[in-house]
């Protein structure tokens, strides 16, 4: 891995264009993706000339992209994205992974959290009533509920399985649920593992945001942390305990992520021990020829 030039900020003239490939993000809910999107805002500028929303790439609409686009925002699965990652000259993707029952938890609290905002959430106003009115325990053993959609291995499925998103903010189509071969959707993600051109691991996401800035040629930027779930409430935090019975149902379904997680750290301190390398080796040239 080596460093590069810095990017120029598309959209700040019309003659600007994209110095590098631009970034697609595979983005499962409560990744810490929003934290990570700060970061690549924070580093490309002031512009939202260079921003696609999700929608664009899901609709396969070509002609809306050009040279001064160079990241894709939104909830976009592997699918959803494959006709721009076709093409890794173009476009390459990245994502970040979480522990898959911290995950459920977070959005689970997330949702909750929702049912307070001055604005009505109206696409996620069914998953945002059953969070207030039933206890995650009983939605992880509920079938019929929409939150049951996402007690999945959701991480496995948005790199791994055919699954296409709608309107990325509905609940996913009721056939993730029934989807019987879980095995070849993560044979599949583990595929896709090393096409991806950054991996974030939520644990040491400042440590990865590194990688990513130096692989990018922009200047280090931590996570901001700055959409991290409130506090959470007694009601909320009793609302969302799980008793060791329930904790090890979730375990077994999201097996698969937990799969996926142990090789996704891998190959990220791989790649942050190649940047260190990389980084010494230019210190010593430096030095030698001074």
């Amino acid at each position: 891995m080596s460093g590069s030039k810095s990017v120029a900020s598309p959209g700040r003239n019309d003659e600007a264009t994209r110095a590098k490939p631009g970034l697609v993000f595979i983005r499962p809910p409560k990744t810490a993706s929003c934290s990570v999107e700060n970061v690549i805002k924070l580093a490309l500028g002031p512009s939202a000339d260079y921003v696609v929303p999700a929608k664009t790439v899901q609709l396969g609409r070509v002609g809306a992209l050009d040279a001064k686009h160079c990241f894709v925002r939104g909830h976009v699965t592997w699918n959803d994205a494959a006709w721009l990652v076709a093409d890794p000259a173009a476009w390459r993707p990245i994502m970040t992974f979480r522990d898959p029952i911290e995950r459920t938890l977070s959005h689970y609290r997330y949702l909750r959290q929702r049912a307070s905002s001055p604005r009505l959430d109206l696409d996620n106003e069914p998953l945002i009533r059953e969070t207030l009115a039933r206890p995650l325990r009983d939605l992880i053993h509920d079938e019929s509920s929409g939150f049951f959609n996402w007690t999945m291995p959701i991480q496995t499925l948005f790199l791994g399985s055919t699954l296409r998103g709608r309107d990325p903010r509905h609940p996913l189509p009721d056939e993730t649920r029934l989807l019987d071969d879980r095995g070849e959707a993560l044979r599949c993600a583990l595929g896709r593992l090393d096409r991806l051109a950054w991996i974030g691991i939520v644990e040491s996401l400042d440590r990865d945001l590194r990688v990513l800035a130096f692989s990018q040629g922009w200047p280090v930027v931590d996570a901001p942390h700055a959409n991290r779930t409130k506090a959470v409430s007694a009601e909320s935090a009793a609302f969302s305990e799980l008793d060791p019975a329930t904790r090890q149902v979730l375990a077994d379904r999201v097996a698969a992520d937990y799969v996926l997680l142990e090789s996704a750290r891998e190959i990220a301190a791989e790649r942050y021990r190649e940047m260190v390398e990389t980084i010494g080796m230019v210190h010593n040239q430096r030095g030698e020829s001074a």
